[in-house]
């Protein structure tokens, strides 16, 4: 019978639930790597490159979808996997109940369920995130064709003089230059060499990829905070181009003395957008590779995508629980195995082969069989009082016989044919 639509929708809702915590989680443990081992290192290529990956890696690793085999892979790690995937366990949101609401005579349906609101709520952050980066981008199109005439094309980007209307920033292959502001012909150049340093490394690539995923994730600060990382590294990296052309005194005299302007245009590089002191800090350290720090992610990424990506193979178990023997007061030996009750029940275990069939099927379940164990220790007239069908009666009687003999049982000294009752369990897991 198929599911009410509401109720998918609700089922689908907790996948995304689980997807949101999972993506939260990876992209927190990445954050921390990075704020607390790399982000002091002058290594700035490797830093944007960081945490482009580690934002890639956080959305993609809950979405994939790899299968291990828990027998085979130590201990340690499938607790760690369990515990890493213990919110998927349970339902966040119990659709049945979520979706059911109880009528009386003086009461009606509520004029939104709480999953209800949460989906609005998203919905209108979406939406209003989506409309303000289409706005933004709007506004830089806008720029570009109303100051087309002062526009001058310099080799691999446009040079777009502003007249004072923006400050200088540069955005993809334009170059916006505030003209009307004093400079010496050096400070110009240097000016122009930070924001062209921005264009040819193509840091507007990486703030587009940052506002999309913004959108999408509007309710999370660590990206947020990922952005505020980009644009930090993105002004180290064109600091460094500049200052291995030039003293980098010079040039943090003019950092110093520079009034930054935004005019609200968030989406562009500009040359004093980050905090000016923790810049000129950067410049004076002197570099220096610790590939120990560089190489530290790769374990923790490892750990993640095994975590969030790998789900593990259901294991088929045969459980074989104790027998019961049909009482009797006159038996005073009651029968059993002639290798023992504990090494019987393990080959019976490691010997009753889940059946193929039963397994594609999921079948599951519990199968009782009793049999006679005659006076010369042999089992005979074996029964199943239930049946799971798929060939797993037929697995059970093929351990059977290959199993040891039995000692009977014994009355008043002599051996008699004693009834024998055996549960099996069947179970994936």
């Amino acid at each position: 019978m198929k599911q009410h639509p509401t109720i998918e929708l609700l089922e689908s809702l907790n996948s995304s639930v689980v997807y949101l915590i999972e993506s939260a989680t990876c992209l927190a443990v990445l954050y921390l790597l990075y704020y607390f081992f790399l982000r002091n290192e002058k290594s700035f290529h490797y830093n944007r490159a960081y945490l482009l990956v580690a934002l890639f890696l956080s959305v993609s690793f809950p979405m994939m979808e790899f299968s291990y085999n828990p027998a085979s892979t130590p201990g340690f790690f499938n607790s760690l996997h369990e515990i890493g995937n213990g919110v998927g366990d349970e339902p966040i949101i119990e659709a049945e109940k979520a979706y059911s609401y109880t009528i009386t005579a003086k009461s009606e349906r509520p004029f939104l369920l709480w999953w209800e609101a949460l989906l609005l709520l998203y919905l209108v952050g979406f939406g209003l995130g989506l409309l303000k980066f289409l706005i933004r981008i709007r506004q830089f199109k806008e720029v570009i064709w109303y100051r087309r005439h002062n526009t001058r094309f310099k080799g691999n980007y446009f040079l777009v003089k502003t007249e004072g209307l923006m400050p200088t920033f540069s955005f993809f292959n334009y170059l916006f230059w505030d003209n009307s502001q004093q400079y010496t012909e050096r400070e110009k150049e240097q000016i122009i060499a930070h924001e062209k340093a921005h264009i040819d490394q193509k840091h507007s690539y990486d703030i587009l990829f940052i506002e999309i995923l913004k959108i999408v994730f509007w309710f999370n600060p660590f990206m947020y905070l990922y952005k505020m990382l980009l644009e930090e590294v993105h002004e180290y990296a064109a600091d460094q181009a500049v200052i291995g052309k030039e003293s980098h005194t010079t040039y943090a005299s003019l950092l110093v003395r520079t009034v930054f302007n935004k005019m609200g245009l968030e989406y562009g590089s500009y040359f004093g957008k980050n905090k000016t002191l923790k810049r000129l800090d950067m410049m004076k350290k002197v570099a220096s590779t610790n590939y120990f720090k560089l190489l530290l992610p790769l374990p923790f990424i490892a750990l993640l995508f095994f975590i969030f990506s790998f789900d593990a193979l259901p294991l088929e178990k045969v459980k074989v629980d104790n027998y019961q023997v049909e009482a009797s007061a006159e038996k005073e030996i009651l029968p059993e195995p002639l290798i023992g009750t504990a090494e019987w029940t393990s080959f019976l275990e490691e010997n009753i082969l889940y059946p193929k069939a039963a397994r594609d099927a999921n079948v599951e379940g519990q199968v009782i069989i009793s049999f006679d164990v005659n006076p010369n220790g042999y089992l005979e007239y074996l029964e199943f009082e239930n049946k799971l069908g798929f060939k797993i009666e037929e697995a059970i009687l093929q351990a059977l016989r290959k199993s040891s003999k039995w000692k009977p049982g014994f009355s008043n000294g002599v051996p008699v044919t004693t009834r024998v009752r055996l549960p099996i369990e069947f179970k994936k897991s």
